[in-house]
């Protein structure tokens, strides 16, 4: 710590003083009183006391002397060991002590340190030599402004020097109208609050051009920022989602008393984990379909929730849209282009499935195999595009006399039908075979080549049984293939019941 010490020399002055008036009271007793000897006596013994009490009194002095030069090279080296700089200027605004980090901080400056420089005046030489970046180009501006706020900040002022060095200072002025200046070097911290705002800044953005939407949440599971994709997802502004529940936001979906119970059971706390899929609606009342993940922020003074909302609405229709073509490509893999009803891989599915589920229950299956009679004569008699068409009467004949949906009635081959029926013994797929064979004669299909009759006819072979475990399908098959053929040899436009053994 360095200070301008004034050296008072009063005090020994006034011993001396003293000391002399001693002398001459003892000089004029010895010369002008000489008979009174005591007198004599009494003037030196008074000389002596005032001897010893100026020794005693310069020791004590001495001791003290040494206490205040302790102490205050003690407060000197304590100041010296501050990491902050300290100026002190007297009334004058001149510089009367600074420690040594200042001289760190200014090496160049020293030597106007060392003179009792004013403050103005070691502010323009810190400009003049550019040493404060923030008043380059205004000089003379800031130096007045700096003037004006000396000693008067309510709040510690911030500067940078030297380019890459911040300091935060401190001014307080003495009752005395001195003032007593302390510098903290807050580099570190500057740059630290730098990257963290650049840091923020950079998370803003991302946030703001993320195309999933963004939700801050409260501990309470309330709204407090949205980012533009979630105002174009939900149809509300920023400003209108503020202060509303997740289960407000997400139960949407449902009305009444249902969105309020979700809106109270759906706590952020209980979405934590796995990302899940929930329903909500668009402003305009469009279904929306969202995935959502939550994750918890929880610090000493922070206890928030961040959560990512990703719109499955377009995929959703796209998986849907992509269901309906598949079913519809099954279907036409499964269907009779020309008929309508299923064709022969159909027939040969269901069959299997519904073998396997009649061995199991031990439940009756039965078959029939329909056959238009003399369809080539009509073929030939009428052409292929009436033939088409006569197909397709039968189908939907057969599929109104099988009922069940008609899904059972099958395009075999050629003019070869196959029904299938459930849970059937061979008393009740007479009776349907029967129907199909009155549906088409009232039908009345004019079929001029047929010998038989002039309309079209069928010929229908029926076969039933209960399969049993491990036995193959085909001798279901067989069985109502041989009835067939029996009913086609015995005239046709008839049928034929056959048990299975």
């Amino acid at each position: 710590m360095n200070r301008f010490a004034e050296v008072r020399t009063w005090p020994l002055l006034a011993f001396a003083l003293l000391m002399g008036l001693q002398a001459i009271v003892l000089v004029a007793c010895l010369g002008g009183h000489a008979a009174q000897g005591w007198l004599v006596w009494v003037g030196m013994a008074s000389l002596a006391l005032t001897v010893l009490l100026a020794v005693a009194m310069v020791s004590s002095l001495s001791r003290a002397q040494d206490k205040a030069r302790l102490a205050q090279r003690t407060l000197e080296e304590a100041i010296d060991a501050l990491p902050a700089s300290v100026e002190i200027f007297d009334e004058q605004d001149r510089l009367i002590a600074f420690n040594r980090r200042l001289v760190e901080i200014y090496p160049h400056m020293l030597r106007h340190f060392q003179r009792k420089s004013t403050f103005e005046d070691l502010v323009r030489e810190s400009l003049s030599r550019g040493g404060i970046p923030e008043a380059r180009g205004r000089e003379p501006e800031w130096m007045e402004e700096r003037k004006q706020a000396r000693g008067k900040q309510v709040s510690p002022l911030l500067q940078r020097v030297h380019d890459d060095m911040w300091l935060r200072i401190y001014e307080s002025r003495t009752p005395s109208g001195g003032i007593v200046g302390v510098r903290m070097e807050v580099t570190d911290l500057i740059h630290e609050q730098q990257r963290l705002a650049a840091s923020r800044a950079q998370l803003r953005a991302t946030i703001e051009s993320a195309a999933n939407g963004i939700l801050t949440l409260d501990s309470g599971g309330h709204v407090l920022e949205a980012n533009p994709s979630c105002e174009q997802l939900f149809g509300f502004t920023a400003s209108e989602l503020q202060g509303v529940h997740i289960g407000m936001l997400l139960g949407a979906a449902m009305s009444g008393h249902g969105a309020a119970v979700a809106a109270a059971q759906m706590d952020p706390q209980s979405l934590l984990g796995q990302p899940r899929e929930l329903t909500a609606r668009h402003r305009s009342g469009e279904a929306l379909h969202l995935q959502l993940a939550i994750a918890e922020v929880r610090t000493d003074t922070i206890h928030l929730y961040v959560c990512i909302v990703t719109d499955l609405t377009e995929r959703k229709r796209q998986e849907e849209r992509l269901k309906r073509a598949n079913e519809l490509l099954a279907r036409q893999s499964t269907t009779d282009g020309l008929t309508g009803v299923g064709n022969r891989r159909l027939f040969d599915q269901l069959l299997q499935q519904e073998w396997q589920r009649a061995a199991r229950s031990e439940r009756p299956l039965a078959l029939l195999m329909v056959d238009i009679d003399h369809f080539k004569q009509y073929n030939d008699c009428y052409g292929h595009v009436a033939g088409d068409d006569c197909l397709r009467r039968v189908a939907t004949l057969l599929r109104s006399c099988v009922g069940r949906g008609g899904e059972s009635v099958c395009r075999y081959g050629g003019e070869e039908f196959a029904v299938l029926l459930v849970d059937t013994d061979l008393a009740g797929a007479q009776v349907v075979a029967q129907r199909c064979l009155d549906s088409v004669r009232l039908a009345a299909i004019e079929h001029e080549g047929s010998p038989v009759r002039r309309s079209v006819s069928l010929s229908i072979g029926v076969a039933a049984r209960v399969p049993l475990l491990g036995e193959a399908s085909q001798e279901l098959i067989q069985t109502a293939d041989a009835a067939l053929y029996q009913a086609k040899q015995a005239g046709r436009a008839r049928l034929i019941c056959q048990q299975s053994a």
